[in-house]
């Protein structure tokens, strides 16, 4: 497979050609296996083998979001996952909200998830951090 084809777009959903991939055990493989580019640009490295892709905002959309037991639990489109364990700066673009995953703000919020986190927010100053429960906020 030529996967210089894919394409995620900015809704977070994967594209191959014209094709919506919906294989999530599929994307998952692809997504975790996403490196960043010097200039800016996304790779996925499989093996010995390197093939761009087209990021149209950033890599990863967290859309879902679970709290149980004092932890929080973010669910990407990809099926990847990540545990809020330590206080997370939020970033706005516009009126965008991004996160930090593997890089600075790589991963968009759905409107859901934003919502939901902004119970933990932490205003300061013109900045916000996400404080997850349990977690002391270095302010």
């Amino acid at each position: 497979m030529d996967i210089k084809e894919i394409v995620i777009k900015s809704n977070g959903k994967w594209y191959f050609g014209e094709s919506e991939m919906f294989r999530r055990e599929i994307l998952k493989l692809l997504a975790s296996n996403i490196t960043k580019n010097d200039d800016g640009t996304y790779s996925i490295v499989l093996g010995e083998e390197t093939n761009p892709i087209t990021v149209e905002d950033v890599p990863f959309y967290a859309t879902g979001i679970t709290e149980e037991n004092d932890k929080i639990k973010l669910r990407f489109h990809d099926l990847q996952e990540i545990i809020l364990d330590k206080e997370m700066k939020l970033t706005l673009k516009g009126d965008v909200p991004y996160i930090d995953f593997k890089w600075e703000a790589d991963t968009r919020l759905s409107r859901g998830v934003y919502w939901k986190l902004s119970d933990y927010f932490d205003f300061r100053g013109d900045e916000i951090y996400i404080v997850p429960p349990g977690v002391e906020s270095s302010n």
